[in-house]
């Protein structure tokens, strides 16, 4: 069987009802998102995927567990590379509320778009590296996603990415931006 690799968006919280920036902050899944889950690992039944990972916060954890128990597949260890963006002073901040100025003000503790790719690509490349011929989904959560998308598509995309919205990987698309952003550092640091 040929490696696979994508990613999965969490179900949804309250807090994406009520559109606050979530982050690093643990927010449990509420009842709809529960029922997301278990419809898509309903759909996911006959898509032979063997692994369900997840990043360590409960809401994706939680997810990963509802598509395992609905696929059959296994489960595994957390991927802390593939946690959720930092958002620094903002988390827990309805996103409409937070102006231009204020966010300008806290941008610089904002985790960026690169360190998200610094951290989420090698982890990928690790994950179809480590499981050779597998079908793994990792539950993720939407600001990571977005980012990695956009950097494998090579441009910004201007749609969200919904809760359970499953993103699929192009692994030589994967290696080959992974190595541009490893050769790219390394000038880098040679320049230094």
């Amino acid at each position: 069987m040929e490696t696979a690799l994508a990613l999965v968006r969490h179900g949804q919280t309250d807090w994406n009802v009520a559109g606050r920036l979530q982050g690093r902050t643990d927010i449990e899944l509420n009842e709809t998102g529960r029922d997301q889950a278990r419809r898509l690992g309903r759909y996911l039944r006959n898509k032979n995927w063997d692994l369900v990972l997840a990043s360590p916060l409960g809401r994706a954890q939680e997810t990963a567990a509802l598509i395992a128990e609905q696929t059959g597949a296994q489960t595994g260890v957390a991927v802390p590379e593939l946690i959720e963006r930092s958002f620094g002073p903002l988390e827990g901040r309805i996103m409409g509320g937070v102006s231009d100025e204020e966010a300008a003000l806290v941008n610089h503790e904002l985790e960026t778009h690169a360190a998200i790719l610094d951290r989420a690509l090698p982890a990928l490349v690790d994950l179809a590296q480590r499981y050779p011929g597998q079908r793994t989904l990792v539950v993720s959560h939407g600001a990571t996603m977005r980012t990695v998308r956009d950097a494998l598509a090579g441009q910004r995309i201007d749609q969200s990415v919904e809760n359970g919205e499953i993103i699929s990987i192009d692994l030589q698309r994967l290696h080959q931006l992974h190595q541009q952003r490893q050769g790219a550092q390394e000038t880098a640091e040679v320049s230094r």
